[in-house]
């Protein structure tokens, strides 16, 4: 090969790779996504010089005050970006655009208002300026939520970004209350050692006894789990409340008077189930106040839903337990448990 054609052909590859460089020019945008609450905002920022001169020129009369201008890009930005959240599409409002006088020396930015018709659930945005911006335009964005920061790119071959905002944790009296009240009438472990109790006990006063002796013991373990200061871990918990619901079965069905110390079992075996109560607000992280108020509103919240569930079975068990019922009932139920017990017990231990 002689030198000539050696730097024609050196010539033209350089050549060649120019021309695909400059066929994949490349525009970069900064974007910056905010979400508070069902309120969106996203930004657009591009260097003018970089983009196509027909869209540099209508961004910079816009920013300038062009009405004309301000509504063609207004409705480029409604197409080209598009927000869902929690599976609804959320409104776009208003637009904003700012940037410099000169298309020699500016910066284009687009602000657009987002209302959604909830503030958590899956986001997803659909970022695509192709037809403004270039069709090799790329974007970094900046995604700021109540579920924290995340940064992502919107390239050629991919316009869209998927991620999940965290239902927020909602931490006022009410709201752990209503917790304590749905865990305790959801916990069917906790329900049928209650049941297994009453089946056992004989008259008010008994009653009074029992259902005393477990808030207490429950409030105990309960406020010292959420304190941090007892840990033990639910592998070991979950099969000792299966266990629990076992004895006071078969004591009911073995012993002749079950009641006579039937609160001091109440009492030991309360100490376990509220442990298994503290499961509920370990997966919380508290401090402060809002550790009182969840230890408050959340044990208020379980007294709630055991006083419901106790107004409701009490009655039952008496009704059923006249006549030839007054020692089949008792039976009948503490069979149940029994067996429902040995279940939960064989299921946590060897299934985990």
């Amino acid at each position: 090969m002689t030198p000539r054609f050696a730097r024609w052909i050196t010539g033209l590859l350089a050549l060649f790779f120019c021309t695909e460089l400059l066929a994949h020019a490349t525009t970069i945008g900064l974007v910056r996504i905010d979400l508070v609450g069902d309120r969106l905002t996203y930004t657009l920022a591009v260097a003018l010089p970089e983009i196509p001169n027909g869209s540099a020129l209508l961004l910079s009369a816009a920013a300038n005050g062009d009405r004309a201008a301000i509504d063609t890009v207004a409705d480029q930005a409604r197409r080209s970006v598009r927000i869902d959240l929690g599976g609804a599409p959320c409104k776009a409002g208003g637009v904003r655009i700012a940037g410099g006088s000169s298309t020699n020396d500016a910066r284009g930015n687009v602000e657009i208002d987002f209302t959604c018709s909830g503030e958590h659930g899956r986001l997803t945005v659909a970022d695509d300026w192709g037809t403004f911006l270039g069709e090799h335009y790329q974007a970094l964005a900046n995604i700021r939520t109540a579920s924290g920061e995340r940064q992502v790119v919107f390239g050629e071959t991919s316009r869209n970004e998927s991620i999940d905002i965290s239902r927020p944790v909602a931490t006022g009296w009410l709201d752990f209350i209503k917790l304590g009240i749905e865990h305790i009438l959801t916990g069917y472990d906790h329900l049928l050692f209650l049941l297994a109790l009453l089946a056992g006990a004989r008259g008010f006063l008994s009653v009074v006894k029992i259902v005393t002796a477990f808030t207490l013991a429950h409030s105990v373990t309960l406020t010292l789990a959420a304190l941090g200061l007892v840990n033990i871990p639910d592998r070991i918990i979950e099969p000792l409340i299966a266990a629990t619901i076992i004895w006071v079965a078969l004591e009911n069905l073995i012993s002749a008077a079950p009641d006579r110390r039937r609160w001091m079992w109440s009492f030991g075996f309360g100490l376990v189930h509220g442990l298994g109560f503290a499961a509920a607000l370990g997966e919380i992280d508290l401090k402060g106040a809002a550790l009182v108020r969840a230890l408050v509103g959340f044990n208020a919240g379980v007294e709630i839903g055991q006083l419901v569930f106790v107004v409701i079975a009490l009655p039952l068990l008496t009704l059923l337990s006249r006549g030839r019922g007054a020692t089949l009932t008792p039976r009948i139920a503490s069979i149940a448990a029994a067996v429902m017990g040995t279940y939960w017990l064989i299921e946590r231990v060897f299934l985990g």
